[in-house]
């Protein structure tokens, strides 16, 4: 009897503790000196009180002198109780935590993980405790990069906040330029998740930015490579309403829109980009290795159709730097009803003009269709 009734009174101060005001008055009016006492993970009373959202508490815990100091007390991550109320959403604790804090240049710090509160709260889409921050950051003041050297317009556009992408944006325009370790800047995820609006509005504000390479000295892309990896053609079109001679750049193994495209299998990318007459030249571009887009196609046995093959600007026969046309590299693959189609299609419009294809193949015979291919001869279509 005597265990149960312990228990009880352990329960009931519990439930006091934990949500009642009154209780932690009285609490502080013995001794205010239990504010600065932390348990085994450094946390505070605020830090529990603002992570559980327990903002009649809080209220108490700031009614205090000295509260300035409490509440930049951090705990074993380094989370101040503002991290803890972002955390987990409760926006009346972050406006009252918010208000004490007026140096934005040291009131909020990053945690060990590289997180400020102005992170945590674009990379959760914590739209109200962003423009609660942002009010006190009104002169654009300095922050602290993030995890990974990203800023908080980073992570917001990478979870597709807009709304709070925007809002970064609108306060800082310059944060789009930052790139984080991997040198890719704001535009670059803006275009790659498909968020048009952030990308018009970015692209309007300074159209160089779409010329900026994402990536690292040796292995980088561009935004128009973005689009093409990822068949996005009204970012194709966006990109080229700002910036018109974009789709003509190359990437770091001097490919064109149109390689990565047929890389990807983006049929109608591929389609769409090959009606733009002024992109006729992307056809026959060779890339470091001195592959065309065809080579690739060869290669890899994409899913792109056979209007590409009829393209009147292919040049079916053009040599890579290995020597092989991509005829000669769709002939070693395994066979397949996909390169039965290659073979058919490289062979096709020659065989229609009353042509014959004359060129080296350098390998065993095959048999396509009942076309024969010799080792050290030549192949008829």
């Amino acid at each position: 009897m005597v265990t149960k009734s312990l228990q009880r009174e352990t329960q009931s101060s519990m439930w006091q503790l934990f949500g009642q005001r009154g209780f932690v008055g009285e609490v502080l009016k013995i001794t205010q000196a239990l504010l600065w006492y932390k348990n085994k993970k450094n946390e505070t009373a605020l830090h529990i009180a603002a992570n559980a959202g327990q903002s009649e508490v809080v209220s108490e815990l700031l009614s205090v002198e000295g509260k300035e100091t409490l509440v930049r007390m951090t705990d074993d991550i380094g989370d101040t109780a503002l991290h803890k109320a972002i955390r987990s959403g409760h926006i009346d604790i972050v406006r009252m935590l918010v208000k004490l804090l007026l140096d934005p240049e040291h009131d909020f710090p990053a945690n060990k993980d590289g997180e400020t509160p102005l992170y945590l709260a674009a990379e959760s889409g914590f739209h109200d405790a962003l423009i609660e921050i942002l009010n006190v950051c009104k002169e654009q003041t300095t922050y602290v990069a993030g995890p990974s050297n990203r800023t908080p317009l980073h992570a917001a556009v990478i979870q597709e906040h807009t709304e709070c992408a925007r809002s970064l944006w609108e306060w800082n325009k310059t944060l789009c330029e930052e790139a984080d370790k991997w040198g890719w800047n704001s535009l670059h995820y803006a275009v790659k998740q498909g968020l048009k609006k952030i990308v018009s509005d970015m692209l309007g504000w300074k159209k160089s930015l779409a010329y900026l390479q994402a990536g690292s000295e040796n292995d980088w892309t561009t935004t128009f490579h973005m689009a093409a990896s990822e068949g996005d053609i009204l970012m194709m079109y966006e990109l080229l309403k700002h910036c018109p001679d974009c789709w003509d750049m190359v990437n770091s193994n001097g490919q064109n829109a149109l390689h990565v495209a047929i890389l990807k299998g983006q049929e109608m990318f591929v389609k769409e980009l090959l009606e733009r007459e002024f992109c006729n030249s992307l056809v026959n571009e060779a890339d470091n290795d001195g592959n065309t887009p065809l080579h690739l196609l060869a290669a890899y046995g994409s899913r792109v159709p056979q209007f590409i093959l009829d393209h009147p600007s292919a040049k079916k026969m053009a040599f890579n730097k290995q020597n092989q046309t991509p005829f000669d590299i769709v002939m070693s693959r395994t066979p397949t009803i996909t390169k039965v189609k290659l073979v058919a299609g490289l062979c096709g419009t020659n065989a229609r003009l009353g042509q014959r294809c004359d060129f080296e193949v350098k390998r065993q015979t095959k048999e396509v269709r009942g076309k024969t291919t010799t080792r050290d001869g030549e192949g008829g279509c």
